[in-house]
């Protein structure tokens, strides 16, 4: 996958299968690398010990593995996750900036790679809601969730230090997958920072696998 986003973990080869052959992994990261992007090597457990020495011979350094946490029974999570100040709405695509700035602040990042990836024709894209979160008109959380077929899936978490441990995060979150399991949803899924790791295990996400992540040193500006 390669996005054009300067974040190594939206460009780079995520291997799954336990029969990847090593010389297909090496076409694909040569691939990604030929961008000039940062970019990343990602492996379920059991495929990684096999990856060690070609991302080490590429310069690739090992992160904290990354859990994928998955909801199994979400019907009860809405209101588990309910903060009575917290008024959550959904953004409209042309709302977009709206979630990327507010996305960067959370992750306390540049604001540019996030108004790159979260455009309005994503925000349009069926089964994608972007969500905000207010408190006395101040936004405070965001959130985006991606409905497809059985699953929704949930990304770009992201409360500013300000507001955090208020519960907005984890209601943010209930609201994307409460509204994927009215579109048909029956599970949720997602992978989570270490910031957000107990939050999302409270609402009762359980680690199904940690991989194994390794990053690209950064891009040549030249």
């Amino acid at each position: 996958m390669v996005t054009g986003v300067e974040i190594p973990t939206l460009n780079g080869v995520w291997v799954a299968s336990p029969d990847a052959r090593a010389d297909g992994v090496a076409d694909l990261l040569d691939h990604v690398g030929a961008t000039g992007l940062p970019h990343c090597l990602q492996a379920r457990p059991g495929v990684a010990e096999q990856l060690h020495d070609q991302a080490a011979a590429r310069g690739m350094k090992p992160e904290e593995h990354i859990p994928l946490m998955v909801l199994e029974d979400p019907r009860d999570l809405a209101t588990n996750a309910a903060t009575d100040a917290l008024l959550i709405r959904e953004l409209r695509p042309p709302e977009a900036p709206v979630h990327a700035r507010l996305a960067a602040a959370g992750f306390e990042a540049p604001a540019e790679p996030f108004l790159q990836l979260m455009t309005p024709s994503v925000l349009a894209t069926p089964g994608v809601r972007c969500y905000l979160g207010e408190v006395d008109g101040e936004p405070v959380t965001t959130a985006v969730g991606l409905a497809l077929g059985s699953f929704v899936g949930i990304f770009n978490v992201a409360t500013p230090p300000a507001y955090r441990r208020r519960g907005y995060g984890a209601a943010v979150t209930a609201r994307a997958v409460a509204d994927g399991v009215a579109a048909g949803a029956t599970w949720a899924w997602l992978q989570s920072s270490g910031a957000g790791y107990h939050v999302y295990n409270r609402l009762g996400f359980r680690t199904t696998e940690n991989w194994q992540c390794w990053l690209s040193a950064a891009a040549d500006p030249s």
